[in-house]
């Protein structure tokens, strides 16, 4: 019996000890804190094809340590010369209030009136890494519009 005892106090410490690792876990909807601004955005093109999703899955979103948001895809978008693909920190959007993130990848066309606008399409994979003052936020989404239409992920 005193065998039970000493494997059910041990199971116990391991339990409590697993649950009080995950909640200290920086993952997105998972922060004890708030942060209150962005302190660094930055973008990435062209890397390598197997390293983000594929290009008729949706923007992949992760965290990379303690503060910072990473969406990851791979967009295919009209390069005509009326067309140009956006990947920007004006595009990106973060409201401390209710702790969301909102990451917009896209092309944009810029067709003057009367204009002929070739359509060849091409393809990049892109990531976007968005650090914080204090911890992640409590929701991103993440929003691509290509040549598929739109693809959205959301966390969690």
């Amino acid at each position: 019996m005193e065998r039970r005892d000493v494997l059910g106090t041990a199971c116990s410490f391991v339990v409590a000890a697993v649950a009080d690792c995950l909640s200290d876990q920086d993952e997105i909807g998972m922060s004890d804190s708030v942060p209150t601004e962005i302190t660094n955005w930055e973008a990435t093109r062209d890397l390598a094809q197997d390293a983000v999703p594929a290009s008729d899955e949706p923007p992949r979103i992760t965290v990379d340590g303690d503060s910072t948001v990473v969406v990851e895809g791979y967009i295919i978008y009209p390069s005509g010369n009326c067309d140009e693909l956006v990947i920007s920190p004006d595009r990106t959007e973060y409201d401390p209030e209710d702790g969301s993130l909102s990451v917009w990848v896209g092309y944009i066309r810029d067709q003057e009136p009367g204009e002929d606008c070739s359509i060849p399409e091409s393809s990049t994979p892109y990531q976007v890494r968005v650090s914080f003052d204090d911890g992640v936020p409590d929701t991103v989404t993440a929003l691509e519009y290509g040549s598929h239409g739109e693809r959205e992920a959301t966390k969690p």
